[in-house]
């Protein structure tokens, strides 16, 4: 702190980077975060010093502006070391000039400037300013930049500033350049605080990828994972392995995991369980083979075979005379057999004729009832009902041996048939697929089959079952085999992880041990860091002690002689000091906003008064500007705005934009004893933004007035038709104002005019009242006259063409000059 104190009071003003660098290592050395080699501060001692006093500014010119709203180029102003006015019309392009003063001083309204938006081209604002520094001539070009000093000095009002200065808390513009340092140890505070906020971050923050060396199933990630300053090294030092010998160790492992992870038991058992299945499957087709009868088999097909033979020839002898056109056969048989199903089907409805045709429905003949009754002698037959109890037992016989299955013995003998060496088991499993094969082939075609065929059968079948048991022996040792390696796997791998765990952290020792140092001294820096806010907030009030004593007490003053000579409301003005900085707020009775009490006008009064304030507290030294300050404000108050921009105006150059004609002149009034004043009028006539110097605003006189009729009564002359039509009737316009400021200004002297808020009573007794009649007389009737035909004035159909003459109008103006010079000669 006695360095930052210290170097800010050296340099008058904030440390620079080194300086801030300077002062984190001084810290980090006091608190024995750091070797000490820096020296240390002595205490601080009191010192003197004024504030430099600041050279005075003027503006001298403002010219070559481009690019800024759509004002034409050439435009020149030179303002005044006293007061400039600017008076223009809404629209003609006063706005533009004052964005760049404000632009400049970096003004708490400056607008962002466009160029002409109506442009297809648009330019890049620029303009030449001219001012003076102290004594010294310089000249600024400005190409858009905001805050130039020493530009920023000046002080600019206008009315979007009416709410800051009214409803705001508002920090001051100026600031004593020894309050100022205040700022500049609470700034240099907090340089050390953000780079011990940096230091902790970066500690913490490092990214050592410690984690990724470390399988997360080994003893020792937790502790990696939580790795800080509450680590206790001791205990990882323990834990890690620092032997030699721990790669060779390492590798052992490895092979012996690798070689339980080959996992051929798994396979063997797959091989086992395919054995056990086609065995199975083999074992009982084999015992079903054996229990086959080939005898039997072969006694019921013969009988069968017989039994049909005997069949076929009783079918045939019973129809021999019957004249049937064919040979009777299967299929006549169905036939028969067909009408049979039919007959009963009728006589279970009782509606069945035995005297006619099933088919046709015709009366049977003698001939043809007794072949329907050979039919029912031929379907009655015992040899059928043979035939079908031998078809009954020769398939309770082939039953077994059809629903005999063989697919997977069929797939497993392709597969094995030239393994070497075979299963043991493959020559009974082949005889025993080729059997049930062969046998198959006979049952379905009907034929014998050799009584040798099956004769193997029960042989093979016991040869199989044996296998089969054998193969279920296998597997269940297999399996304990199975299960008793996987624990034997889980065990090595868990010491494989902690192994190389181990050895990574002999390995990472060096770098474990500095992310612990460095947490611990992260958590150092956090709590030494505690104390800064409190030391910021002891700064913070001191700085608040210091402007209340050196800027609110004195704005206080002047705020109250502002606000009394523009005759603003009263209220009270609060001081709130935020972050080291004074700031004001005005208030009225119950804590109200000005705002939501004060009226527009009384609102633009008190923040001019708040704005002279605080440009008052230094000393004015730069130009003031008034930005259309009138606007919502009513002649009186307008009157007293005016006598204190000119009062302001006697010492410090003033610049006043506006567009109210009565404030132009009330200004005008109050410096022409002075002298120190221009003024500059702004049309649009040849775009926006035309500057004239002028001596103030138009205003009619008499002496003007006659020079231009006579002059234009002398173009009359040499001209014809139209176009001295049209030069008459100009000369009737000159005539009628002529008419009005001779009646204001002579006839009436004065006593009331245009833009003046007063009656001149004491002109009053300087009327001719005994002269009136006769110029009133004239006056009037040579006015009516000239309304007559002039156009801003409409005309009934009957005159509307009768055409001014020339001698008309030099006679009516010779009428007026007699009457004029009569009312002036005339004694009252």
């Amino acid at each position: 702190m006695r360095f930052v104190v210290r170097t800010v009071l050296a340099g008058s003003g904030p440390l620079d980077r080194d300086e801030e660098e300077h002062a984190f290592a001084l810290f980090r050395q006091e608190k024995a975060l750091d070797a000490r080699d820096l020296p240390t501060e002595e205490p601080l001692a009191m010192i003197d010093g004024e504030d430099e006093a600041l050279e005075s500014l003027t503006l001298t010119s403002l010219s070559e502006v481009v690019g800024v709203n759509a004002l034409i180029g050439g435009g020149v102003i030179e303002p005044h070391e006293g007061l400039t006015i600017l008076f223009g019309e809404n629209g003609t392009g006063k706005t533009g000039y004052s964005r760049i003063f404000k632009s400049l001083a970096a003004s708490r309204t400056a607008d962002v400037i466009l160029g002409d938006i109506e442009s297809t081209s648009p330019q890049s604002p620029s303009a030449s300013i001219g001012y003076r520094l102290g004594s010294e001539t310089k000249t600024y070009f400005w190409t858009g930049q905001q805050g130039v000093a020493p530009f920023t000095r000046i002080s600019i009002f206008d009315s979007p500033s009416v709410s800051f200065h009214v409803d705001d808390d508002l920090e001051y513009v100026y600031v004593p350049a020894a309050l100022a340092l205040f700022n500049h140890v609470i700034a240099g505070i907090k340089a050390v605080q953000a780079r011990i906020d940096a230091a902790i971050n970066e500690l913490r923050s490092g990214s050592t990828g410690l984690l990724g060396r470390f399988p997360r199933a080994a003893s020792v990630y937790p502790l990696i994972e939580t790795l800080g300053a509450a680590t206790d090294l001791e205990q990882l030092r323990a834990m890690a392995d620092h032997d030699p010998d721990a790669d060779t160790r390492i590798a052992t492992l490895r092979r012996t995991v690798a070689a339980l992870e080959a996992d051929t038991i798994s396979a063997e058992i797959t091989l086992q369980q395919r054995a056990e299945r086609v065995l199975a499957e083999a074992t009982t087709a084999a015992q079903t083979l054996g229990r086959f009868d080939t005898g039997a088999y072969s006694t019921l097909l013969t009988a069968l075979a017989n039994l049909q033979e005997d069949y076929r020839a009783f079918r045939a002898a019973l129809f021999e005379a019957a004249d049937l056109p064919a040979a009777p056969d299967d299929t006549w048989t169905r036939f028969i057999q067909a009408g049979e199903e039919y007959e009963a089907h009728l006589s279970a409805h009782d509606v069945h004729d035995a005297d006619r045709c099933l088919y046709c429905r015709q009366p049977l003949s003698d001939p043809a009832r007794a072949l329907i009754e050979k039919y029912s002698e031929f379907l009655e037959d015992k040899i059928a009902g043979d035939i079908e109890a031998a078809k009954g037992r020769l398939s309770d016989l082939t039953s077994p041996i059809l629903s005999i299955r063989t697919s997977d013995v069929d797939a497993y003998a392709r597969d094995h048939a030239a393994s070497n060496p075979p299963p043991e088991f493959l020559p009974p499993l082949e005889r025993t697929l080729s059997t049930a094969t062969t046998l198959h082939t006979h049952l379905r075609n009907n034929t014998l089959v050799p009584a040798d065929t099956v004769a193997h059968a029960a042989a093979d079948a016991d040869g199989l079952t044996e296998a089969l048991g054998s193969t279920r022996a296998a597997l269940i040792e297999l399996r304990g085999q199975s299960e008793r390696r996987v624990e034997t796997l889980a065990e090595k791998k868990k010491e494989l992880v902690d192994l190389e765990a181990a050895a990574e952290l002999a390995r990472s020792w060096a770098i474990i041990e500095q992310h612990v140092r460095d947490a611990k001294q992260a958590d150092r820096l956090a709590l030494l860091a505690k104390p800064m806010p409190g030391l910021l907030r002891a700064v913070t009030g001191l700085a608040k002690t210091a402007s209340d004593q050196m800027i609110n007490e004195s704005f206080d003053a002047l705020f109250a002689q502002e606000r009394m000579a523009l005759r603003a409301p009263d209220l009270q003005v609060e001081f709130v000091g935020r972050q080291g900085r004074a700031h004001r707020r005005k208030v009225l009775t119950g804590k109200h906003k000005p705002s939501k009490v004060l009226s527009e006008g009384e609102q633009k009064v008190l923040a001019m008064a708040d704005f002279l304030a605080e440009a008052r507290l230094a000393g004015i030294t730069a130009p003031v500007i008034f930005d259309d300050p009138v606007s919502s404000l009513d002649h009186r108050r307008i009157n007293e705005v005016a006598q204190r921009v000119a009062a302001l105006a006697d010492s410090t150059q003033v610049i006043v934009f506006t567009h109210d004609i009565f404030f132009a002149t009330t200004l005008l009034n109050l410096m022409a004893a002075s002298k120190r004043c221009s003024y500059f009028h702004i049309t649009d006539e040849d775009g926006n933004g035309q500057v004239t110097r002028a001596t103030g605003p138009r205003w009619d006189s008499i002496s003007n007035l006659k020079k231009n009729i006579n002059e234009t009564i002398q173009d009359a002359k040499s001209q014809q038709g139209d176009a001295r039509a049209a030069l008459v009737r100009t000369g009737y316009d000159w005539i009628r104002s002529w008419c009005e400021v001779f009646t204001e200004t002579e006839l009436l002297q004065g006593v009331t005019q245009r833009y003046q808020p007063n009656v001149r009573m004491t002109a009053l007794p300087n009327i001719k009242v005994s002269a009136l009649p006769d110029a009133i007389e004239t006056v009037n009737r040579v006015f009516e006259e000239a309304c007559r035909y002039i156009d801003g004035h409409s005309q009934p159909l009957p005159t509307l063409n009768v055409s001014p003459t020339l001698a008309g109008l030099e006679e009516h103006w010779a009428e007026l000059s007699d009457a004029r010079a009569a009312y002036l000669n005339a004694r009252d």
